[in-house]
């Protein structure tokens, strides 16, 4: 056993892609794990149907036992659920959520479970990618002995940890996702808006292809994880915001000049990474499927 306390893991939502991934690492480690999840498609003693917030009797049987409670659930799913795991789960039981936000539901820990150790993660990947090398954001709402050892096990596990605090958890992923969604859903209304041609697909250089993937790939995903992300950040909206700015920016970019500020302004938050960040563009476009860049059309006068 890795994790310390006795009793089983207990994953609400551990019928979801995180869920999911978390409970084989446990299993791997020699846990018994218990799934609470209203999705769950079976039943038994280790896969329970329910609502989190409301467990069943059998649920609630496997939460007092539990040594550690992973809520693997949307982000107002957990916070609603805080009052009943309060109520069930053991004072020395491990606490930890998955949300991609943190300053709410650290707020109501700290209100509602003070006494409980408490750990957020935020795995920075979709899971059918696979854990090893992947990052992983860690926020030690109350840290102890447990949280340490759940942390070991994410390092033994492959992923690569940050640690940060809340407030910096929800100010990074209102940069790395919340901005980056919004640049990719906003390409995706667009580019519906604007109803392009088919040659616009079939001559795109890679950039247009790239971002026609991101937008595929965000489209097929959960919406409430998104909607959580750009709602429920408290610095979302300021990074959309940012977006809006700096289109305005562009618009009245209507000289040579001025445009070549904006390219070297977009530059300067790369910093010393500026080489590295464009090597590996290089890497990825000479890495596209020659059906999805283009026809022979395309020439080398178009913007790469």
């Amino acid at each position: 056993m890795t994790i310390p306390g006795s009793g089983p893991v207990v994953v609400a939502g551990g019928c979801g892609a995180v869920g999911t991934m978390l409970a084989a690492a446990l299993r791997g480690d020699g846990h018994r794990v218990v799934l609470v999840d209203p999705a769950a498609t079976r039943t038994g003693p280790e896969v329970l149907p329910g609502d989190i917030a409301d467990p069943s009797p059998p649920a609630a049987a496997a939460l007092r036992s539990a040594g550690t409670v992973i809520l693997a659930v949307p982000d107002a799913v957990a916070v609603a659920a805080l009052p009943a795991l309060a109520e069930v789960v053991r004072p020395g039981a491990l606490l930890v959520e998955t949300l991609s936000v943190k300053t709410p539901v650290a707020a109501a820990l700290h209100a509602q479970l003070p006494d409980r150790e408490a750990l957020g993660i935020n795995p920075m990947f979709a899971p059918a990618l696979g854990a090893a090398g992947r990052p992983v954001l860690a926020v030690r709402h109350r840290d102890g002995d447990a949280v340490g050892a759940f942390v070991d096990a994410l390092h033994r596990w492959g992923m690569r940890v940050v640690e940060v605090g809340a407030a910096e958890h929800d100010r990074a992923t209102a940069v790395s996702q919340a901005l980056t969604h919004a640049v990719i859903l906003a390409f995706g209304s667009a580019l519906d808006r604007l109803a392009p041609p088919p040659a616009a697909a079939a001559a795109a250089p890679p950039p247009h292809v790239l971002l026609r993937a991101l937008l595929a790939r965000i489209a097929s995903g959960t919406p409430a994880v998104y909607h959580d992300i750009q709602v429920a950040n408290p610095y979302a909206a300021e990074a959309r915001r940012a977006l809006r700015d700096a289109l305005d920016e562009l618009d009245a970019a209507d000289d040579p000049e001025r445009f070549a500020e904006l390219t070297v302004r977009g530059c300067h938050a790369l910093g010393d990474e500026k080489d590295r960040y464009r090597a590996l563009c290089g890497e990825v476009f000479a890495g596209l499927p020659s059906d999805l860049r283009g026809t022979g059309a395309v020439r080398n006068e178009v913007a790469p």
